[in-house]
Formats: C-alpha cells, sequence, structure tokens
C-alpha cells in the first residue's frame, strides 16, 4: 500500500529556532507517562546534520507533538551518532560517540535525564567486560581487536568515524537483557548484550558481513532476523537471520532497490518489520544526486517471509527527503521520526548535487495492518 498524506501530518521535533540542520534521530518511549523522547544531532550552519559538536533531546506527548521541550545533552569537538534508551519511570539514556582523544580512538559518553525533575546527569563512559573478564572503555580500537581476534582482518578503518554506536535501536530482550550492534565505517557488526542498562556490556556475537555504519536486529521465536547496509548507493541493504544466537548466518538477502541510508528492524504484530529506503522514480530520486532519499518502504515478515513486494505493507515517500528513520511500536501503533533533506548545499548544471539534512519530523502512522 503506498501512502504519501500521512507525512502531510508531520511535526518538527527539532528546534527549528536555533538549529538550521538535523539529523541521526533516534526514539524511546516512557509508558508510565506517555512521554517520547528524542536524540538528535543538530547543526547551527547551512551543513549535514552530521556536522559534529552538538547532541540534542526533544521530548513531547506521543499522540500529541505539542509543547515539545529541548535540552543539549552534550557539546565538544566531534561529538557524534547519537542513541537513546528508556530506563522507565521518566528517565532516559542519551548515548553519543566522542572522541577527546589524539590518538583519534572513538569512545562512548552517555547522560540520563529525567523528565519530571528536568534534570541532567553528568557523562559517564560505557565500559566493555572483555572476554577474560576484564573491564575497560568501550572504544574504536577494543571493536577492531576483538574482530581481529575472532578472525576478520578486512575492516576499513576511517578516524573520524570508527565505532558507530548511534546506527541501531537499542532493545531489552525478554531476558532482561538489553542488547544492540556497533559497527563503523566499514566492518562486521558486533552484537553486544548488558544486564545494566549498558554501563557495561559484553559483545557475543559477530555477524559475518561487511557492513557500513548500519545494522539493526531483533529476536522472535528463538531466531534473531537483522538487517543491515552495504556501500552502493542502490541494491545496498541486506536482511540476515541466524537460529543459534549469532553462532551462524544465512546468506544475505538483498532488498530490490533498496537505497544507502540507515535501516530499521523492530518487532510488530506477531512477526518483525523491517523499514529501508527504496529507489522510486516518482519521488524525484535521481541516482547523481547524493542524499536524494525520498521513500521507505515498510515489510512485515512473518513465519520465514522475505522483504519483497509480497510483504511490503507501506510506501512513504516525500520530495522533501525521508532520511536515516527510527520508529517506535506503541501497543500496536507505529510512532515514525526521520529527517529531512530538502537543505541544498552544492549544485551542478543548475541541480542540486548534495543535500543536507533539514530537520527531524515525527507522525504517528498507527496499526499497519488496518490501513
Amino acid at each position: 500500500m503506498k501512502q504519501s498524506d500521512v507525512l502531510n501530518f508531520s511535526v518538527q521535533i527539532s528546534n527549528g529556532l536555533k538549529e538550521t540542520s538535523a539529523d541521526g534521530a533516534s526514539l524511546a518511549f516512557d509508558s508510565k507517562y506517555g512521554i517520547m523522547f528524542c536524540a538528535y544531532m543538530p547543526g547551527r550552519q547551512g551543513n549535514y546534520g552530521e556536522s559534529r559538536g552538538r547532541i540534542s533531546l526533544s521530548y513531547f506527548p506521543a499522540s500529541q507533538p505539542t509543547n515539545i521541550k529541548y535540552v543539549e545533552v552534550d557539546t565538544g569537538k566531534d561529538v557524534y551518532v547519537p542513541n537513546i534508551m528508556s530506563l522507565g519511570d521518566g528517565k532516559v539514556r542519551v548515548f553519543y560517540e566522542k572522541n577527546s582523544r589524539a590518538d583519534c580512538d572513538h569512545y562512548i559518553g552517555y547522560k540520563d535525564f529525567d523528565f519530571i525533575t528536568e534534570v541532567l546527569s553528568e557523562e559517564k563512559i560505557v565500559m566493555l567486560k572483555k572476554d577474560n573478564g576484564e573491564v575497560v572503555p568501550l572504544t574504536g580500537s577494543e571493536q577492531f581487536a576483538y574482530l581481529k581476534s575472532h578472525g576478520f582482518t578486512n575492516q576499513e578503518y576511517k578516524c573520524t568515524e570508527q565505532i558507530a554506536f548511534g546506527s541501531h535501536s537499542i532493545f531489552r530482550g525478554e531476558d532482561g537483557f538489553v542488547y544492540g550492534a556497533i559497527t563503523s565505517y566499514l566492518a562486521e557488526p558486533i552484537l553486544y548484550r548488558s544486564k545494566d542498562n549498558l554501563a557495561t556490556l559484553e559483545f557475543f556475537a559477530i555477524c559475518p558481513y561487511s557492513a557500513q555504519y548500519e545494522m539493526d536486529y531483533k529476536f522472535l521465536n528463538g531466531k534473531i532476523y537483522g538487517v543491515f547496509r552495504t556501500p552502493p548507493e542502490k541494491d545496498s541493504i541486506y536482511f540476515v537471520t541466524s537460529e543459534d544466537n549469532g553462532k551462524t548466518w544465512s546468506e544475505p538477502y538483498l532488498i530490490k532497490d533498496s537505497v544507502s541510508c540507515r535501516p530499521r528492524l523492530i518487532n510488530y504484530s506477531n512477526g518483525v518489520l523491517v523499514v529501508a529506503n527504496h529507489y522510486n522514480a516518482d519521488t524525484g530520486n535521481r541516482p547523481a544526486i547524493q542524499q536524494a532519499r525520498t521513500s521507505v518502504r515498510m515489510y512485515l515478515l512473518k513465519d520465514g517471509e522475505l522483504p519483497n513486494e509480497k510483504t511490503m505493507v507501506k510506501e512513504l515517500y516525500s520530495k522533501c527527503g525521508i532520511v536515516n528513520v527510527c520508529l517506535q511500536n506503541v501497543l500496536g501503533d507505529i510512532y515514525f521520526a526521520y529527517s529531512t533533506s530538502e537543505l541544498a548545499l552544492e549544485y551542478q548544471n543548475g541541480n542540486p548535487k548534495v543535500r543536507g539534512k533539514d530537520a527531524i519530523r515525527y507522525v504517528k502512522l498507527g496499526d499497519l495492518e488496518e490501513n
């Protein structure tokens, strides 16, 4: 089912009065107070939302995104790629990649925000419990050392974006552990779990396919379902599964006509919902223009199905751009946030060559199976 009109009801949730660009949104929901939180990267110049230097948090009633409030979580050199998780009782934990070292070894910082008291905590650092029991800061060098120790040596190092902690959705499993994945510029994704809300985590599996920045996964009926991004601009998102907790994996399944952008996967309606940007000529996609990502498709997979035309439940498109999406499932209703990309930065032959991320927008999609 194609649907674009719903985006006409979206609301900007980044601070447009003080920010000229925004990207990298991640959502968390507090069920006690009905509040939605969004961590993102803002900018104050006509530039990409990826411009490093600030992490912001907006929060508002989930179904009535009015009276939006904003918190500046962190500022500093090369603070980047936010992520977020709900701690319950009106509290959220906001994570970000940070580099304050001359050797460019990135680490992950975090701060807690209390919605009731409006207090933001001091920064702490995510720690890693290594296979030998040693506890050290989670850094890019530890990430690459772990891959190398397990026989993976084909990573491509890129100092400015080494440990991509914000490019997945953090989730709590039925066993009480918190789960997620880290990647890099190009590296095999490492799956992690934590008993203490990511104050300390441990690695438990590696997906043996090189990903660019992003992987997202969830558990369903004892099986891991995952999606990851690869470098090509088109035909770039793959779907994989594991039936033995990440020891072995299926061959990657290409999501046809997918566009290089952040994919998402969440549990939904006794299945998993895969969301990926998609090439759609009707929306103004032009392969020669970077960042012209204007369409996403949503695939609802049940009983071993694959993401294809048969399992597609919705397509959303906008010429203003739909970039780096994130979702929350609240009692069967889907809440959706994304970056626009309408800010033209460079022109070639009269057409925009590069577009920056302009704003974070948010909308309730509702029950996908009823639409």
